[in-house]
């Protein structure tokens, strides 16, 4: 009998022992933080990351980890994603599609460390991550291409948007104007996210300008309007958003056009929602001067008084 009981003790604690030597579980791994790898995308990313503390990536999975194995014997794999469209308490679908070209996705990269981080930690807006990708198609309509989408911890930036003219573009294509333009947009997304949380109530300003001066369908915020380029401006061209109040559309799309012919071709466009036309107008506070902005829109007095309002309240 004591050598029984003897026996059970060694097997208790050499049991005790090997338990001791197993890994730890329960260990959170830290998905966003950018490890040392091969590649110049990656020593781009380390760059980003250890600079500015913001994590860059190109594939909506960030990884897969072990985790034992199942009643048949086959293994568990957990592949960890970015929640795209997740907030704590909704869900929105967002619509985008990952670009295959490593060249673009280099040049990109480039120009996010370049030019967009020192921007983005000027006004102290840099978000946890960023997603590059080839296209964040528009949820209001899917011909267009926007130039970024802000999602809950993770921001979407297009290589591949849609210009005002209707065109797509990639931005490794821009002009120096362009370039600017793109960057005072993004930079713009992330500053309006915050002031839209934090000074709910006095936005509501803002949106109430729009509102007041609506004369006829085309004022109203997220709504389509149907027409040809007759009908704005006498067939000279692409209709200007800017009498009724916009900077820009949020989609512009021709549905027909006869040989060519401005006189013929119609087109379906749509106002920007409440959201984006303030994200429109703070890029252009960040970028223009009151005298700036006024030689390219003086003669169109609403946008005037919505830039007037955010310039104010941006330096207030």
């Amino acid at each position: 009998m004591k050598k029984i009981i003897h026996l059970f003790i060694i097997f208790i604690l050499g049991a005790c022992a090997q338990e001791d030597e197993l890994t730890p579980t329960g260990v959170v791994k830290d998905w966003f933080a950018i490890q040392p790898g091969e590649g110049e995308w990656n020593e781009i990313a380390c760059d980003i990351y250890t600079n500015y503390g913001c994590s860059v990536f190109k594939n909506d999975t960030l990884g897969k980890e072990f985790r034992g194995f199942d009643n048949a014997g086959d293994s568990i794999i957990y592949y960890e994603t970015l929640k795209i469209g997740y907030s704590i308490e909704s869900f929105s679908k967002v619509n985008f599609t990952l670009c295959k070209d490593e060249e673009k996705l280099i040049q990109g990269i480039k120009i996010v460390r370049d030019l967009l981080m020192p921007q983005l930690e000027k006004f102290g807006t840099i978000t946890r991550s960023y997603l590059l990708v080839d296209t964040v198609i528009s949820a209001s309509d899917t011909t267009v291409c926007e130039y970024g989408k802000r999602d809950f911890e993770t921001t979407l930036l297009g290589l591949t948007v849609s210009m005002t003219d209707g065109t797509r573009k990639n931005i490794t294509e821009f002009t120096q104007e362009e370039r600017k333009n793109w960057l005072g947009k993004i930079v713009a997304i992330e500053v309006a996210n915050r002031i839209q949380l934090k000074y709910f109530e006095l936005v509501k300003e803002f949106y109430t300008i729009q509102k007041e001066i609506v004369e006829n369908e085309g004022n109203k915020y997220a709504h389509g309007v149907k027409g040809t380029t007759e009908d704005f401006g006498g067939g000279k061209g692409i209709p200007d958003s800017r009498p009724l109040g916009f900077l820009e559309w949020s989609s512009l799309t021709i549905t027909y056009n006869y040989f060519n012919n401005p006189k013929w071709t119609k087109y379906e466009y749509y106002s920007p929602t409440e959201e984006k036309d303030f994200e429109t107008f703070v890029a252009a506070a960040l970028l223009k001067t009151p005298e700036e902005f006024e030689s390219e829109n003086g003669e169109y007095p609403y946008v005037m008084e919505k830039f007037s309002w955010m310039k104010n309240f941006l330096q207030e």
